[in-house]
């Protein structure tokens, strides 16, 4: 059997920048295990397995794995299966339904796609000591819980305070055993971007993640009401670095603009 295979660099206009993650173009279902096993031999972040439905021609099944489990929604691998599809099925338009049959959709467009995330509402969270020592933060501003992705918000008080942080993985791991992901913020203080973030999520396998398509819809509807403002440009300030424009359509959808570079296509031989 031979799988179509393509590595995507996505939230980003060039190579090797933005967060990549792996796509799978499916003839037919696989196991879980061997997506597992598949994903794990791609060491990305998130690969994507995208399967043809019997609903119209632009509607595909996804679903996400990370290196070490399955998760139910993530952006960047979404944005690159559009991309792929776009480019290999010559598609303007892809419908995606997940494994937890969330609806999702890409639109091509011309220096861009143009994205439908949900968007997450959070609650207060009483963050322990144990957790801001293991990311050496030190003047939280606010702390919130988006139950619906298990992923925590902390709010600092500078870019500077945000690229000083040096985790301890290992201590980090023990900290919790309720959250998945660790997104920490502050307001831009320039006018290119309203908000910066980075992404923490070493509880699934991944210590620092690039750029974060589903950390954008918590932190939307976060900076919203803080800045008053329905249309956000962010950037997530992390090694290789990433742009995602959104606007804010409901109380529970989001826009993303950006885009996707494919950087390898070839094949797997299983």
């Amino acid at each position: 059997m031979e799988i179509k295979a393509f590595i995507v660099d996505s939230f980003t206009n060039e190579p090797f920048k933005g967060n990549p993650a792996g796509v799978c173009l499916l003839d037919t279902k696989i196991e879980e295990k061997l997506m597992q096993s598949i994903a794990t031999e791609f060491n990305l972040s998130e690969t994507a397995f995208v399967l043809k439905s019997d609903q119209p021609k632009n509607h595909y099944g996804i679903r996400y794995f990370t290196p070490t489990v399955e998760i139910d929604f993530c952006g960047h691998a979404t944005l690159a299966a559009a991309k792929v599809l776009m480019s290999e099925e010559n598609l303007d338009h892809v419908q995606f339904t997940t494994h937890k049959r969330l609806e999702l959709s890409a639109t091509k467009e011309e220096n861009s796609v143009l994205m439908n995330f949900p968007l997450y509402d959070t609650e207060s969270y009483a963050t322990s000591d144990k957790l801001l020592d293991a990311f050496g933060i030190k003047k939280p501003i606010s702390s919130q819980f988006a139950k619906a992705l298990d992923m925590l918000i902390i709010e600092v008080e500078s870019k500077e305070a945000l690229l000083a942080i040096k985790p301890d993985f290992q201590e980090a791991i023990k900290s919790s055993d309720t959250i998945k992901e660790l997104v920490v913020t502050t307001k831009s203080e320039d006018n290119e971007f309203d908000f910066y973030s980075r992404c923490f999520c070493p509880w699934i396998g991944i210590n620092e993640d690039p750029v974060t398509g589903a950390s954008h819809s918590v932190l939307a509807k976060y900076w919203e009401q803080k800045l008053n403002k329905q249309e956000l440009s962010a950037y997530q300030l992390s090694k290789r670095g990433g742009y995602l424009n959104l606007k804010i359509t409901s109380p529970s959808t989001l826009e993303v603009r950006s885009n996707a570079c494919i950087v390898f296509k070839g094949s797997l031989k299983i």
